[in-house]
């Protein structure tokens, strides 16, 4: 049975136990900041499972697409190595809302699994594990299904942890969980009785997971806490490419029809040597979920999900090199997906973005080879300057870090010269960088846990409302409800009504303060997360009780100025469209009362043309002071209108339309004016690229641009002042002092080059010789390092076997330079040289066996000092040549 085939027979299966089929969700999570990806079908779900969402349907059924490449669920590491993990991959799955629980979901995944209308898997080829605390599942597979009991095994949490267990789900480090039940198939070819009670992982060896049905039962609020769910729920998943690779009786998802068929067409481009295997499993897997992910507008980048993309990018370029991919070839395996995985190809859209994806990709894999170029080099001169034919582990590290060069090709390389490697010391280097990354990073993560400790939603009235008279309806203090707030107390307020705008689309949330007679609370931000808006903040004065009448009142002077950056963005999208006269695809944008960002995908340059152009279009519809409507309808209607909305954003059957006449359509819950002119005026302060195809706008408006130009007005005339016979043509002025400026420059490196000779010259004719070597150990003062190098470059082309030692003695700084002929560094070099020099006169330096560069410590008595090192060098040229 052919994979596309399967998902049909299962999503039918379910439809005939009345669930709704739900088409995939993006692979990017809506409106969920906990997770990079979507990692599981029961994702779009989450808020359901946790009880803020109610739907008229109880029961659904999907073949949702995943990526798991980090976290709790990261499968990166064993994707090539491993028969059947994936980094993306389709879960099929259903799930129950109350609907039904334990007895239904296992009789029903039994029914598919073994009834021979379906998939009539031999019944002594499935086994079962549970959660041994999960004595009613245990009960349902041996009293109701009737499995052999010795089919069925309990497993046990880790480490003796409480829910730390293979058959304990859990979504991340919080969210919806509970114990499961997993389904596993029998691989052997020859039945054989094994002792599984006791021999857990040897099981795992030989039986495949196919389907994993998960009892949503709790909410883990902290890694410690778990509280039950309002309702009970059923998640189940079973990897498409896993149960497709057990129907088509074959070891490996890889040697399915789809997989086949694309690895196939990559073979026509990569080696097919056999020990290539893992590499081109690697390399098939990663062109995959890179190809839907540039698809789903990400790009590779250096920050959260683009920089998983890099990663993974990445991962198959090196797997490439290892084969002898040393140029651009990832780029041209997209294209074969199109016609080897038609459902993919059908739900991403891969055919009509091919064109972008591919010069995404070539792009970035030019960066790639670019970077190992770089990195190749300074290996190659960390092995040169080896010393007892070791390299320092910190070493390694450094050319990642800081020149990108993989670890792995390092390892590789080193391997291949017999260079010992410590690879448990390179690990523990790895592993301490990363948890000091760790550390640093979790000051920055928003933390927003809070909104599963949130019970009672608010209604927002904050578009044409600045004060509310509204209620206490929840206090949350130190992660807990509370029933009263304090004095100088942090907290946080729900509201049944309130006029503060929760950030999302973009807008930072408002600030203000909520007052009654008994005290003030300072509202210092304020966040949303579906129907529920947290106000942060402090109690300034007095106390606050659970259940209080109080007045919400926003700063309305701060959100004017969002409200103009706001509508100046959608002006802004809508311009680019015009002028660029291109679509283009938004990426993102930011909005503050400060200036507003717009991050955006086009594949071609903008002029500074362009950008003047923008600037005109845009303060024109500022002037025509157009009224700004609102319209609530559906999602459907919406698109008839042809409003601008962001594909990858999952938006409710209800929506809010912003139209600026007709020159802007998009949809929007943010809070905007209601004309155009209050936005009084607008000015792009930067463009830049922030990645392949991506821009970046800055603007500002109102005041901010007056004070912009003001400034700009300012700096102007300080430089007129600077030409007192000419500032009435300032261009010309300056232009005539840059000119002034170039020639003198022409002119003094003119200076410099005969300097540098003169000093060359005079120190060759005052040269000690030995054995036809010159040597040449002498102090200068006030160089740049630049010139010693020249000096010591010039007399270098003039003589051929030569011992240069130069002192330049440059403030309270002293830097010398000692160069040798390569003709003579077997009999004396650099690095020997420069330890003599230390023991006269200690200093820090380092460098190669031809030249050495560094500092001293101390400049008395240097000119004595040098005579004694030039001395040193002819003993020691006597005694070797």
């Amino acid at each position: 049975m052919k994979t596309d085939e399967i998902r049909t027979l299962f999503l039918k299966f379910f439809k005939e136990k009345n669930h709704k089929i739900i088409p995939s969700s993006s692979l990017i999570p809506k409106n969920d900041d906990t997770l990079l990806f979507t990692n599981a079908g029961m994702n779009q779900f989450k808020n359901i499972y946790l009880g803020y969402k109610k739907n008229n349907t109880s029961s659904f059924t999907s073949s949702q697409y995943c990526i798991r490449t980090g976290g709790n669920h990261n499968d990166l590491k064993k994707v090539g190595y491993k028969p059947y993990h994936h980094t993306l991959f389709e879960m099929l799955g259903n799930f129950s809302f109350g609907e039904y629980f334990k007895e239904t979901a296992i009789t029903y995944a039994w029914e598919f699994l073994t009834n021979k209308r379906w998939l009539k898997i031999p019944i002594k080829k499935i086994w079962v594990t549970y959660y041994y605390r999960d004595i009613e599942t245990k009960k349902i597979w041996l009293n109701i299904i009737k499995i052999q009991s010795d089919h069925l095994i309990a497993v046990y949490d880790k480490n003796n942890t409480e829910y730390n267990s293979d058959n304990f789900w859990k979504m991340g480090d919080s969210g919806p969980c509970g114990p499961c039940t997993e389904i596993f198939y029998d691989q052997r070819k020859n039945y054989k009785k094994i002792d599984i009670i006791n021999n857990y992982h040897e099981f795992k060896k030989y039986f495949v997971e196919i389907w994993n049905l998960v009892f949503m039962q709790f909410n883990q609020i902290t890694p410690k806490k778990i509280v039950q769910l309002p309702t009970p729920s059923v998640d189940t998943g079973m990897g498409l490419e896993r149960i497709s690779a057990v129907l088509q009786n074959v070891s490996s998802s890889y040697k399915t029809n789809n997989f086949k068929e694309l690895m196939k067409s990559i073979k026509n481009i990569i080696p097919t040597k056999p020990h290539n295997n893992i590499a081109l499993k690697i390399i098939t897997d990663h062109v995959r979920t890179a190809t839907c992910l540039i698809a789903e507008n990400i790009v590779p980048g250096n920050e959260g999900r683009s920089y998983v993309l890099r990663k993974i990018i990445r991962r198959a370029l090196i797997h490439g090199y290892f084969i002898g991919l040393n140029k651009p070839f990832f780029y041209k395996l997209s294209k074969f997906i199109i016609n080897s995985m038609k459902q993919i190809n059908s739900d991403f859209d891969i055919s009509s973005k091919i064109s972008n994806i591919e010069n995404i990709l070539y792009y970035e894999e030019k960066q790639f080879y670019n970077v190992l170029k770089v990195g190749l080099n300074k290996l190659q001169d960390e092995i040169k300057n080896k010393k007892d034919n070791k390299i320092c582990t910190k070493k390694i590290f450094y050319l990642y870090e800081t020149f990108g060069l993989p670890v792995e090709i390092t390892l590789d390389i080193l391997k291949e010269k017999k260079i010992p490697i410590d690879l448990n010391q390179i690990n523990e280097t790895i592993k301490l960088n990363k948890n000091k990354n760790i550390k640093n990073n979790i000051k920055k993560i928003k933390n927003n846990s809070y909104f599963t400790l949130i019970t009672k939603k608010t209604i927002f009235h904050g578009y044409n409302t600045y004060i509310t008279e509204s209620k206490i309806i929840q206090i949350i203090y130190n992660n807990t409800t509370v029933s009263r707030l304090f004095k100088k107390n942090k907290g946080i307020l729900i509201l049944n009504i309130t006029p503060f705008y929760g950030e999302s689309s973009g807008q930072i949330g408002d600030i203000g303060k909520i007052i009654n007679k008994n005290g003030t609370f300072i509202v210092e931000n304020t966040q949303k997360n579906a129907n529920f808006i947290a106000h942060i903040g402090y109690m300034k004065t007095g106390t606050f009780n659970f259940s209080d009448t109080v007045t919400a009142e926003i700063n309305t002077k701060k959100r004017n100025i969002i409200q103009s950056n706001h509508t100046a963005t959608h002006l802004l999208h809508a311009a680019l469209t015009k002028i660029l006269k291109s679509e283009i695809t938004q990426k993102g944008s930011y909005i503050d009362d400060k200036y507003l960002r717009f991050d955006f995908i086009y594949n071609n340059e903008i002029t500074k043309q362009d950008i003047c152009n923008l600037d005109i279009k845009i303060n024109k519809k500022i002037q025509e002071n157009i009224s700004i409507n609102t319209t609530i309808t559906s999602f459907e209607e919406a698109k008839k209108y042809k409003a601008i909305y962001l594909s990858s954003k999952k938006y409710n059957k209800t929506v809010r339309i912003i139209c600026i006449n007709n020159f802007s359509v998009e949809l929007c819950n943010g809070t905007h004016h209601n004309t155009t002119g209050k936005i009084g005026c607008f000015k792009i302060v930067s463009y830049k690229n922030i990645g392949r195809s991506i821009k970046r706008i800055t603007a500002i408006t109102g005041l901010h641009v007056i004070h912009y130009i003001n400034k700009k007005i300012k700096t102007e005339n300080k430089i007129k002042n600077l030409f007192i016979n000419n500032h009435h043509n300032l261009y010309k002025a300056v232009k005539k002092s840059l000119n002034v400026i170039q020639d003198l420059k022409k002119e003094n490196q003119q200076l410099i080059k005969q300097n540098i000779l003169q000093i060359s010259k005079n120190l060759i004719s005052t040269a000690y010789v030995i054995n036809n070597i010159f040597i040449i150990a002498t102090s200068l003062s006030h160089l740049k390092h630049t010139i010693l190098r020249n000096i010591s470059d010039t007399i270098k082309k003039k003589i051929t076997s030569v011992i240069i030692i130069l002192i330049n003695k440059n403030s309270s700084i002293i830097q010398f330079l000692i160069s040798v002929s390569n003709n003579i560094t077997k009999f004396i070099n650099a690095l020997d040289i420069m330890n003599i020099l230390f023991s006269i006169l200690p200093g820090q330096g380092g460098g190669k066996k031809n030249i050495v560069e560094g500092k001293l410590n101390n400049n008395s008595n240097i000119i004595n000092k040098i005579k004694i090192i030039e001395q040193k060098i002819i003993d020691n040229i006597k005694k070797n040549i």
